[in-house]
């Protein structure tokens, strides 16, 4: 049986996110062929000025203001670990 769960990586694409560096962060996303993980550019996550928002599902974990070395800690840490990056995610949506 497989030890990493299936998967999805959301970086939104949307105006704000875009404008601060979005393409960059999916891309850096894209580049990485990680077994069980799936990365797909989205529209709006309704969380703009937070941006670029990054959500890693089905476990719920929207990550704030990632840039491409932070997109490196999510893919090592969270993907790969099989760890939540606490520091990194958004504070309005994981208040603990």
């Amino acid at each position: 049986m497989d030890s990493q769960p299936n998967r999805r990586v959301l970086v939104c694409q949307y105006r704000t996110c875009t404008r601060d560096g979005a393409a960059k962060v999916l891309q850096v996303f894209q580049q990485q062929q990680i077994t069980n993980v799936t990365v797909e550019a989205c529209g709006c996550l309704g969380l703009c000025g937070s941006g670029p928002i990054v959500v890693v599902l089905p476990d719920n974990t929207y990550y704030w203001h990632i840039n491409p070395q932070k997109s490196k800690a999510i893919i090592a840490i969270h993907l790969l670990g099989n760890k939540e990056i606490p520091a990194m995610m958004h504070p309005r949506l994981h208040p603990n």
